[in-house]
């Protein structure tokens, strides 16, 4: 029977029996005797007994476990316990919490621990007799290493720890360990131990602890050749292991196998060696189905990986054949990743990434906005892309924890998801159909780009979709797919164009183009769709139809009533209780979301709004409550807040209510879906559907998330069901399905992406420079990637007035004389005024000025000369590019020139070799995205390619391979931090401190990490003062302050706001820069705590998340407040907060008091101002643009905590912050993408300029970071930047003419990539896009200025819809007060304008749709005919769609908004008025209306009679003191 004694460490628990019974001075000696005898006793005891502790990961804790109980129950005899923590449980304990645990233990383990841990484990303090083994763990914890053997690893070098960790043979196993313990005297008992590890098996973990008993005694032999002899037996663990369905098998036996059953086709599983163990062997279990030869297998990690792969490829397996890693990071490990991925590309088969997700249950993950946790994202998804390895699913979840009796393990065993597993199985069974289906049997649907949906904007990303398409078209033919009778299919790409326009375009606003397209295409009854919405989750479907509020509420019911309340009943109290706490954060959240969006509408019945939130927001909580005592819910309780809900629903308030019932408002004709697309027999081509923000303006003003319209759910599951698409195609950049909301990654069945595509092959086309956004449509898109080159980039050349300048500056620097140097001087002044140039170099000039105190007038010769000359050198140093791509098309050899020679004037150098190497690899790029587009539809696999700007990274070429991104654990890298530094540096030096409350705001994108490194993250974590410390591999593992000196004065305060893409891609990163932002708040600590103590509370709390890394600092924490503005805006605002609110916790007040980090919603992106700068009848002033940025981009993040969910909506904080912004930092990272080109650069930039205006009343200094060449960084005032850009890009022939070229594509360019986000600039920044920009528009675009011929190519074909929207844009500006035009100029546009409609039809929604208050805006300008002939096109376009609902108010018996809370079984509303009386619904909604007006009636006649009864009593009144004045007079 085994002993369990008391530690040796005595506590003062131990010793207080002795002490409390030592009363008075004759005690004293009785106290100290029985001390003195429980010491000795215990030392004993101890002396006889060996208590060892196991740290493991959540992964392996069941294994370890498993260890344990073997040597207990073989070693019952034994005076030995074993306590076991995983990682989970560790991240639960405080760091005194786990000391004292490792203090109470002589023997240590700690294996497989990796993360957060690793840090917190190095902090902690050890015992110099306790035995230490590290096993497989992170190799930073190897300092810890403590045996009777004394090997330091402190003492080793690099090269030498390396071999020392080097990997054993497994083939020849214990003659290699017998080897390398000879070699490594010192640590031959690590050695031995991390063999019992690697080797697993319950047999050698229990022989483990056995060996750790052994080497942990007191009376341990000093012969460690005998200890060794003695050593229990390794059974060495076979490195390669297959099982065929689920059966032990030889190599030889597996072949023989497959090669006889050639029917079915074949699945390889690869998981970890030990994938066959208890909670993990589940999973292979149920992937495995009858209609495979399945094959597991089990291989170690490292090399066996790698030989695995090579015995599946040496197979030569002739059937179908695919493969489901299990395995996380890359297959092979480091030194396999290339020749595994190299044997991938040989096997030519899709490989798709499983998920075992240990450390979150389903109910928590189907609450999770997240998806896969943050942390885990790299080595699950990330690491396994750089192979092609893609396609995530999430498949087993933990089970609920249990505790083992034994050893306080908390084991949470893998629980298959068997939904997910079979949403796999079919998506791998549809690739494989594309290896077996013949050619003309496949059917393909291609999908196309149409946002904003209209006949202007068919296309993509610097991407002629026309002509790809074409190109697309003639190779499937070639290929031998059935594209339909010839007679049908299309002469030309201009043909096929024509029949795009007629049947293949959205027009959700135009009723007569629906009218027409109705019959030409495909439709879906209501009945039909209806069917299909059914089988969708029932939270989908309260979200489609009822909106968030419809989702929560069908949530909490699936929690507290449904399958979630079985569910929960299986868990433990406190796992229980974590799920019920992270939905009422989710109430909470929503709540919150719904209050700022009823904030700032304009309704009637807002303050009722209101009034119903706060109290279904109540009862919510209420009922969560009950739920967590463990109460009974009563009928009545639910049914109170399900009145209430529906009450709020029916108010029709667009941002709170949904779509509605089936079949809704968008693109519905005659009560039917219209679904837009032409067939050419089994390849169909179709414009992705609208998002549905076309028909609810108000959507774009609540900003909240909400899902796609019905339509969008129609379309494809027409593709899906009704065609039956083998494979999607997604063309160009970019799509709007990954955009949906709902998890960032590790997507369920339930979100909208996977609703989207399901199972059906997703192919996506992409450019090679758009990786940050790629990413999210690979992994939420669930997409193979094939990326596309950009188009040629060339170096800008000048043109006219600026040639015109350049030539001036020549002149006057070669002149013989003053004069001619005056003359030329002179001209040149002038020529600035006439090109509005002045105020460009001004701000460009702006610190030389300040310093000189001089104004720009007064500036001498010399240095005009000098800045203007900078200013057109550095625009002609620029890229542009010269038309656009086209897919699988090969380039022109003039066009391969250009790019090379921009190339190699890129930062890097390469010789020869190398430039050939890059000129072919560009050469065979079209080719290779054709053939890897025709091998996608093959089922092949798509090679894995580090995408990025080609003239930065080469190494992006040869196109058309699955790319990948930089891992995000490296970011920001060394290279990444260097530029950030002298950036940061460089800003520091332009532009000083304002103001005590100065802080300045950094703007975070995916796409420049990808392309930089990281190098704005490490912008802002120097501005901070604090500079990463990296690991060995470039791992970030900590940070360190950097001290104040004289070249760094001051520490900055900066405020963070990230895009959705970088909160989903970089999550890690905003983590690291929070905890940037508290160690800059830690500088001064004692300083706060020495001044301010009532604040130390508050201090330590929002310092939580550092803690662990202020004992490495070799900082003082004094710094002082005035030069640490991080400190003295902390310390600023939390009294403000504590002023504001004197109750709030020291937690809250803390953290608040700290957040630095905003962005949108989770599963929200764009900072809503794109959509609401395309939409310009929706919004009448720019305020309101500021307002909804505020609105939508208020959600704080960093690292997680308790007191505030990450994504957590606060507003009044966020504003807090804006407030006192004086500068904004937007980083430009590519050769490609500039400002105007974009309608992200507004959105974040633009949107966050406007909102501190909105808030502080005047914009910030804003400037934009280039570093798309790191040996030529610059940073730019956001005017200079921008105009720069539209001279030296978009006012420039050597632009538009290659577009010209490329006809109705190059027009849409002009149109959508240019004049619209030029728009949204004019929009947020009126101070920088005058009046003389739109002048010059008008003059190039409109009037032909360049003699190029644009007004007859603007006006050709279906080009002239991309005329009238710029027509429209730019009388929208007029009309909006930015454009001071003339009147015969806004007369000649407006006719132009009504005469395109008139003739053309309306082009689409956004600025042009027949609502638009454009159109009584330009009425007074036209013709009495013209007018009238505009009249009948705007009254056949507008229409009230079919499906449209009421906007009544539904009456409802509430209580005030100041109740706090509900009775138990009160019920609110009444029942004789509810929603889900449909019936009744209607009438009722009527009946209130008339009575509102009969009250309304009532009242103004009694004002009115009041009034006559009052002014009659004052009369009265009056008339003696006018007869006394009338006498006086």
């Amino acid at each position: 029977m085994r002993v369990f004694m008391t530690s040796f460490i005595c506590s003062n628990q131990a010793i207080k029996p002795f002490i409390s019974v030592s009363k008075g001075r004759s005690n004293t000696y009785l106290a100290l005797t029985l001390f003195i005898a429980f010491f000795i006793s215990s030392f004993t005891l101890n002396a006889a007994e060996t208590k060892m502790l196991a740290l493991v990961s959540d992964r392996s804790a069941a294994s370890m476990v498993a260890g344990a109980h073997q040597f207990l129950a073989t070693h019952e005899t034994a005076k030995s316990s074993i306590t076991i923590r995983s990682v989970s449980q560790l991240n639960q304990l405080t760091n005194n919490q786990i000391q004292q645990l490792i203090n109470q233990h002589q023997a240590l383990v700690i294996a497989g621990v990796f993360g957060e841990s690793v840090e917190r484990l190095l902090t902690l303090k050890y015992q110099a007799q306790q035995t230490r083994l590290i096993l497989n763990a992170d190799r930073r914890l190897m300092v810890l290493h403590h045996d009777k053997q004394g090997g330091r690893i402190a003492d080793l070098s690099k090269e030498q720890l390396l071999d020392l960790m080097s990997a054993l043979d497994k083939n020849n196993y214990l003659s290699a360990l017998s080897n390398k313990q000879q070699q490594w005297r010192q640590f031959s008992y690590w050695l031995q131990a991390r063999a019992y590890w690697q080797n697993r098996g319950k047999e050698n973990l229990g022989h483990l602890f056995e060996w750790l008993q052994q080497i942990s005694s007191p009376q341990l032999s000093n012969d460690s050749n005998i200890l060794l002899a003695q050593a229990p037996k390794i059974l060495p663990l076979q490195p390669i292991r297959f099982y065929w369905q689920e059966q032990l098998i030889s190599q030889a036996d597996l072949a023989s196998n497959i090669a006889k059953n050639i029917a079915k086709p074949v699945v390889f599983i690869v998981d970890h060696d030990t994938g066959d163990q208890p909670g993990q062997w589940q999973l292979h279990q149920q992937l495995c189905q009858r209609q495979w030869q399945c094959v597991s297998v089990l291989a170690g990690w490292g090399k066996p990986s790698e030989q695995a792969i090579e015995i599946i490829r040496s197979l030569n397996v002739t059937q179908p054949l695919a493969i489901i890693a299990l395995q996380d990071f890359v297959i092979g490990g480091g030194e396999g990743r290339e020749p595994v991925t190299q044997k991938f590309q040989q096997l030519n088969v899709p490989v798709f990434k499983g998920i075992r997700v240990t450390e979150m249950s389903a109910l928590e993950y189907q609450l999770s906005p997240t998806g896969l946790p943050s942390d885990s994202v790299h080595y699950r998804v990330a690491m396994p892309e750089l192979q092609g390895v893609s396609q995530p699913h999430v498949l087993a979840l933990a089970s609920a924890a249990k505790l083992d009796s034994l050893t306080g393990a908390s084991l949470s065993i893998s629980e298959v998801l068997t939904k997910e597993v079979e949403r796999l199985q079919v998506r791998v069974t549809a690739w494989l159909a594309l290896r077996t289906t013949e050619n003309a049997k496949k059917k393909v649907a291609i999908v196309y780009y149409n946002h904003p949906p209209g006949r202007h904007n068919i296309g993509a990303d610097n991407l002629d979709v026309q002509q790809s398409l074409w190109q697309i078209l003639e190779q499937l033919k070639a290929q031998g797919y059935n594209l339909g009778a010839e007679a049908d299919f299309p002469n030309s790409a201009e043909e096929l164009l024509d029949i795009l326009q007629l049947k293949a375009v959205n027009l959700p606003q135009d009723a007569a183009a629906l009218n027409k397209m109705s019959p030409l295409i495909n439709k879906m009854s209501v009945s039909d769709y209806q069917a299909y919405f059914d089988t969708l989750p029932d939270v989908v479907k309260a979200e489609m139809i009822e909106g968030p509020l419809g989702h929560l509420h069908a949530q909490v019911n699936i929690y507290l009533f449904a399958q979630g309340q079985t569910e929960l009943a299986q868990l433990s109290t406190v796992e229980r209780n974590k799920v019920l706490q992270a939905l009422l954060a989710n109430v909470e959240s929503t709540s919150v979301d719904l209050h700022h969006a009823l904030d700032g509408i304009r309704h009637k019945g807002r303050a009722r709004a209101l009034d119903l939130l706060e109290q279904l927001t109540e009862q919510y909580r209420h009922l969560i409550a009950l739920k967590q005592a463990n109460s009974e819910i009563a009928v009545t309780q639910w049914q109170s807040a399900e009145k209430l809900k529906n009450a709020l629903i029916a108010m029709q308030i667009e941002g709170i209510r949904g779509w509605g019932n089936v079949p809704g408002k968008t693109m519905v004709w005659n009560n039917e879906i219209l679904l837009p697309g032409v067939q050419f027999g089994n390849v169909f081509l179709g414009p992705q559907p609208p998002r549905g923000w076309e028909l609810n303006e108000e959507l774009l003003h609540a900003n909240m998330t909400f899902p796609p319209p019905h339509q969008y759910l129609a379309f494809y599951y027409h593709l899906r069901d009704v065609f039956k698409a083998n494979a999607i195609v997604h063309l160009g950049r970019h799509s709007t399905y990954e955009f949906l909301p709902k998890r960032a990654v590790g997507l369920s069945a339930s979100d909208y992406p996977s609703l989207i595509i399901e199972s059906i092959p997703s192919i996506y086309p992409y450019i090679v420079d758009g990786v940050g956004e790629g990413i999210q449509a690979k992994r939420r898109g669930i997409s193979v990637m094939l990326d596309h080159l950009t188009p040629p980039l060339a170096t800008t050349e000048l043109y006219d007035g600026l040639l015109q300048l350049r030539q001036l500056i020549e002149s006057a620097e070669a002149a013989s004389n003053d004069d001619t140097k005056k003359k030329a001087i002179k001209a040149l002044r002038h020529k600035i005024q006439v090109l509005n140039l002045t105020d460009e170099l001004v701000a460009s000039m702006d610190e030389e000025l300040q310093v000189r105190g001089i104004g720009f007038g007064e500036v001498d010769d010399d240095f005009l000369l000098h800045e203007v000359g900078h200013y057109l050198t550095k625009l002609q140093e620029d890229f542009m590019p010269l038309g656009l791509h086209v897919y699988g098309k090969d380039w022109q050899q003039d066009a391969i020139e250009t790019m090379m020679v921009s190339i190699e004037k890129g930062e890097l150098d390469f010789d020869d070799a190398k430039r050939h190497e890059i000129q072919q690899n560009l050469i065979k790029s079209p080719k290779s995205e054709m053939s890897a587009f025709l091998n996608a539809l093959n089922g092949g696999f798509v090679a894995p390619g580090k995408g990025n700007d080609p003239i930065r990274t080469p190494d992006a070429l040869p196109t058309g391979r699955n790319f990948y991104a930089l891992d995000s654990g490296l970011i920001p890298s060394q290279l990444g931090f260097n530029t950030g530094q002298q950036l940061a540096t460089k800003a520091r030096a332009e532009n000083p401190v304002v103001d005590k409350t100065h802080k300045e705001a950094v703007i975070l994108w995916a796409s420049d990490a990808v392309r930089d490194e990281g190098a704005m993250i490490a912008f802002g974590m120097d501005m901070l003062g604090v500079q990463p410390v990296w690991n060995r591999r470039g791992i970030l593992k900590s940070l360190k302050l950097i001290e104040l000196d004289k070249t760094r004065k001051e520490r900055r305060d900066i405020v963070f706001t990230t895009s959705g893409l970088f909160r989903d891609l970089y999550a890690q990163q905003l983590a690291w820069l929070d905890r940037s932002v508290l160690l800059a708040l830690a500088a001064s600590k004692n300083v706060i705590e020495r001044d301010h103590p009532a604040l130390i509370s508050a201090l330590h709390a929002a310092l939580a998340p550092v803690e662990h890394m202020l004992s490495q600092q070799s900082h003082h924490f004094n710094e002082n407040i005035e030069n640490n503005m991080v400190a003295s805006n902390w310390l600023r605002e939390a009294q403000a907060l504590l002023r504001a609110n004197s109750s709030i916790s020291a937690e809250l007040l803390g953290r608040q008091a700290s957040y630095r980090i905003f962005g949108t919603a989770p599963g929200a992106y764009g900072a809503g101002i794109n959509r609401l700068a395309e939409r310009s009848g929706a919004w009448q002033e720019r305020k309101q643009l500021g307002e909804a940025y505020i609105k939508r981009m208020s959600h704080a993040y960093g690292v997680p905590n308790e007191n505030t969910a990450m994504g957590s909506n606060v507003q009044s904080l966020f504003r807090q912050q804006l407030a006192n912004v004086n500068n904004t930092y937007l980083g430009r990272a590519s050769n490609l993408y500039g400002l105007i080109d974009n309608n992200d650069a507004y959105d974040y930039l633009g949107g966050l300029n406007l909102a501190i205006e909105t808030i502080a009343g005047e914009q910030p200094n804003s400037f934009v970071i280039s570093h798309a060449n790191n040996q030529q960084l610059s940073i730019d005032p956001l005017q200079t930047a921008l105009l720069s850009e539209l001279r030296g890009r978009f006012l420039n022939r050597q632009w538009i003419q290659p577009l010209m070229k490329q006809g109705y594509a190059g027009a849409r360019t002009i149109g959508s990539e240019f004049i619209e986000n030029l728009w949204g600039w004019q929009a947020t920044s009126p101070e920088i896009i005058k009046s003389w920009v739109w002048q010059d528009l008008k003059a190039i675009y409109i009037d032909d200025s360049l003699e190029l011929g644009l007004d007859e190519f603007l006006q050709e074909k279906h080009n002239v819809h991309v005329q009238s929207n710029i027509l429209a844009v730019m009388l929208v500006a007029i009309e909006k007060g930015f454009w001071q035009a003339s009147q015969q100029t806004q007369t000649e546009l407006a006719e132009q304008f009504a005469k395109n409609i008139v003739e053309h039809g309306i082009p689409g929604s956004g600025h042009t749709h027949a609502n638009h208050p454009i159109y009584p805006f330009i009425k007074p300008m036209l013709s009495a005919s013209l007018q009238k002939q505009l009249a009948q096109v705007l009254a056949a376009a507008n229409h009230t769609p079919i499906g449209e609902q009421g906007s009544g108010v539904q009456h409802i018996q509430e209580i005030t908004a100041a109740t706090k809370s509900l009775k138990a079984n009160e019920v609110v509303p009444n029942d004789s008025a509810t929603a889900t009386e449909k019936n009744n619904a209607s009438q009722d909604n009527e009946q209130a209306q008339l009575f509102e007006q009969k009250i309304l009636m009532l009242g103004l006649i009694s004002v009115v009679l009041l009034l006559i009864l009052f002014g009659y009593i004052r009369a009265q009144r009056q008339l003696p003191k006018l007869s006394v004045v009338e006498e006086e007079s």
